[in-house]
Order: structure tokens, then sequence, then C-alpha cells
């Protein structure tokens, strides 16, 4: 797992530069409308990005790997190739279909926008669309660099995405709205800049033209629509969650929107270093059938997961407030805006462990070439989400519409989990289980005492300075609990850190 705790500190970096776009769209817009329409825009090619990415990149790793074990480099490579250009036209074909459809798009994303933010958001979407083609074929370079183990580049791409668009978020609050779409689309076509010399340094050669009797092609497109489902579930749950947002009250969206990258900021640190770190190992030994180390791979990457998840999200809970008045607070954001965006965190972070067992577990399933469980997984819980959203939005507003998106995604987790154990046999063992039960009481522990000197130095030193040294009474305390308890992986890890 080194390779995965190297990545966690360079995503943490890429997440931080996300932090600060969201606080640049709180100083510049706060929870006004225009912030919704932002939000929006930017989220309807950011959605098809994600979901093509993702299912031709979990398509494309274990097919590439294939190829390479059964043949060789080469034609792995020109395989990418063909897939590369067809995925191109595939990709250009739908960004012309999403201009067309601009308006019922952004209707189905936001049911509370009226006349004025509905053409706006349409302009600036239609202008976003035209970057599809451009995402969709870096996301499989992106997968390759990661199979060339260049994990370091290829999640650094979204510092550059993320200094272009606050960039035009400055100007557009200057000269005018049209350049938030005009930097939407230059950010997320001129991120993958900094992929092009790793990839010709790995010896790659790019061949234009198309064969669609490709053996390869065709085994990949047999499991792609399943994966495409599968991968598409938080961006549907957010999309459902978002739109209903907009009916709640002005600024909704953009009250929600803030309180998931909060709870992203997690995820993408571990859960998506873990998964991108793990990923390629996995197809490797599903390519081999070995399923014995493939489950030994899947329970340490459930244990780090759960390692660093579970504190996180725990402190998440219990800091929501401090934290959103401390990263957001200022310009046209209030203490109030934070507060209702407190509410939203805290529900949210109940399902990010979810999340991360999910993530985990369904990429098992893609390297044994089984995409089926997940997809019906997804099902499961889009339609869990959907009915626990309306309801419980009703009922508590925004914050059930977290808790509803976190309720389905445990759920999920506890499902996926079972459909596993049927396939390969347990992957959380009993010593998983016993050391997890550790994380927990540190957890306990931690806390215990940040919460306790938080209340205690509040009024003398402020929320901000308060929440500071209670993040460092957390760390400390955790460490401390975690070297008393010793989980069996922690003496591995230490010596890791000590190596």
């Amino acid at each position: 797992m080194k390779t995965s705790y190297i990545l966690m500190i360079v995503t943490i970096v890429a997440k931080l530069f996300g932090l600060l776009r969201e606080k640049a769209l709180a100083y510049f817009f706060g929870t006004a409308i225009l912030a919704d329409v932002f939000l929006v825009a930017f989220q309807i090619p950011m959605t098809f990005t994600n979901v093509i990415s993702g299912a031709t990149a979990n398509g494309y790793i274990p097919i590439y790997d294939k190829v390479k074990q059964s043949s060789s480099k080469k034609d792995a490579d020109l395989f990418t190739s063909n897939l590369t250009n067809i995925i191109f036209v595939v990709s250009f074909i739908i960004s012309i279909i999403g201009i067309v459809f601009a308006r019922p798009l952004v209707k189905v994303m936001a049911i509370g926008f009226k006349a004025e933010e509905l053409e706006l958001c349409v302009l600036i979407t239609r202008i976003a669309m035209l970057s599809l083609g451009a995402t969709s074929v870096f996301s499989i370079f992106k997968a390759y660099l990661q199979i060339e183990r260049k994990f370091i580049v290829s999640v650094a791409h979204a510092i550059v995405m993320n200094i272009i668009i606050i960039i035009s978020m400055w100007i557009s609050s200057k000269f005018g709205y049209i350049y938030l779409g005009i930097g939407i689309l230059v950010a997320f076509v001129f991120q993958y800049i900094i992929f092009l010399p790793y990839i010709k340094k790995s010896g790659y050669r790019h061949k234009f033209g198309f064969d669609f009797e490709d053996e390869n092609l065709k085994a990949m497109l047999k499991i792609i629509v399943p994966v495409l489902i599968s991968t598409s579930v938080i961006e549907l749950n957010f999309i459902i969650s978002k739109s209903i947002a907009s009916s709640l009250f002005e600024g909704g969206i953009s009250t929600l929107n803030y309180a998931y990258k909060l709870q992203s900021f997690v995820t993408g640190i571990v859960i998506t270093s873990i998964t991108t770190a793990v990923y390629p190992e996995m197809a490797r030994l599903g390519a081999l059938k070995d399923y014995n180390g493939l489950r030994k791979q899947t329970s340490e990457a459930i244990f780090t997961m759960a390692l660093l998840v579970i504190p996180a999200s725990v402190g998440l809970f219990i800091f929501a407030e401090p934290i959103v008045k401390l990263l957001f607070v200022g310009g046209a954001f209030s203490v109030d805006d934070a507060k209702v965006t407190a509410l939203a965190l805290s529900f949210y972070a109940i399902g990010i462990i979810g999340i991360g067992i999910r993530e985990i577990i369904s990429r098992v399933f893609y390297t044994i070439m089984d995409a089926k469980r997940p997809v019906i997984n997804s099902v499961i819980m889009v339609v869990l989400n959907i009915v626990l959203s309306i309801s419980f939005a009703k009922m508590w507003g925004i914050k059930g519409l977290a808790f509803a998106t976190s309720v389905s995604f445990i759920v999920g987790a506890i499902l996926i989990v079972l459909s596993l154990k049927k396939k390969l046999g347990s992957i959380i063992t009993k010593t998983t289980t016993y050391d997890i039960f550790k994380i927990i009481i540190s957890t306990i522990i931690m806390a215990v005492l940040s919460k306790f000197a938080f209340n205690a130095i509040l009024n003398s030193l402020g929320s901000n300075l308060s929440l500071i040294i209670a993040i460092v009474v957390a760390g400390i305390s955790y460490i401390i609990s975690l070297l008393i308890f010793r989980p069996s992986e922690i003496n591995k890890l230490i010596g890791k850190i000590k190596k």
C-alpha cells in the first residue's frame, strides 16, 4: 500500500486546489442563484465525462492487462489507439446532442430554475459541452498512465483545471458571466497537457484508424455498459439531490454542493487514491485468476481505507460547522449560509464509509469480468436514494437529502459485500474485522478528546484557532490509540515508514 500513501499526499495537494475553487465560488457568488447556475453548467459536462471515463477506464485496464499478458505491449498499445479513436467520435456525437438538448438537460438538473437563470445556464452548458471529446479521450490515457504506474501525474491534472476555473471566476465577476463557460471549456481541455510528455516517455505511439472487428474491443464492450451503469451511481445520486435541492430554496444547489465537496475531499484523498493504486494490480491478479492474491489485496485496501476514512468521517460530523466557517465564510458567503451547509455536511459524512467499501468491492468484480452484480447494486441504490430523497426532503429539508444519499451508499456497500462473499468467499476476514473494531475504538477516543479540547478553548481563542488545535489533538490522540491497540496492519505500516 506504499503507492496509496504517496498518492494520497499528491491528491491532498490537488484537492486543496479544489477547495480553493469552492472558496472562490463562495467568495464571488456565495449561495446566490449565479452560484447555482455555475454548478449546474459545470456538472452537466462533468457528469458525462465522469460516467464515460469511469466506464472506459474500469473496462479498459483489465482488458489492456489481458492483451499485454497474452500478446505484447505493442498490441496492447494498438488496442488503446483504436479505443481512443472510437471514444472520441462517440463522445463528440454526445457533445453535439448535449448542445442541442441543453435546455431539457438543465431543467432535469435544476427543476427549480426560472427564466433568467435557465437561459444563462443553458448558454454556459453549451459552451462547456464542447470539451467532452478531449476529456473522454484523456480519461483513457489517464488509465494508461496508471497502468504504467505514473500515478502522480494522473491526478495532478486537477490542479491545472482548478487554477484555470478560479481565474475564470474572477474574470467573470468583473467582465461578464459568459467567461464562466469559456473558463470551464478551457479548464477541461487544457488540464491534460501535462500528460503528453509522460505518454511519450512510456513508448506509446498513437495510430489513427478504426477497427470495429477487434476482439479485444468487443470483449470490452460486453462489460462497458454494465460498468457504465455501476460507475455512474455517485454522479446520479448527487444529480438527484441537487435537482430536488433547487426546489427547496434559492441557493439550495450551491449549499448542497459546498457540503458535498467537503465530503468528496475525504473520498478523493483516501478512497480514490487507494482504488487508483490497487486497481491495476487487482486487474493483473484477476487476469492470472489468482483469487487468493486478489482477496488479500482487497482486504489490505479495505483496512487502509477504514484506517483513514472512519476518523475523517467522524471528524467531519462533529466539526462540520467550524470547518465550513473556516473554509467558506467571507465575501458573499455568510455565517447563516455556513450553518445550513454544515447540516448537510454532517449527514453526508455518515455515508463515506459506504462509498469506500463499495468502490473497492466493485473493482474486484470488474477484474473478474463480472459487472452484473455492481449493476444490480447500482440500480437498488438509485431507486432507494430517489425514494428516500423525496421523503426525507419533505421532512428535514436539505439535511434530509444528504442523509438519504448516505443511507443509500451504506445499504449498497452491505449488499455488494454479501454478493462478493457468494462469488469469491469472504474478503473481510476475522483479522480485518478485529482491526476495524480497534480503529473504531481509537476513533471514539479521538472524537471525545478533540471535542473536549475544542469546547474548552472556544470562548477564549475563537472558532478557527480552536478548530486547528482540535485537529492537532485529534491526530495525536488517534495515532497514540492506534499504537496502543496495534491493529495487525499497523506494524507493517510502521515498518514501511521506517524504511
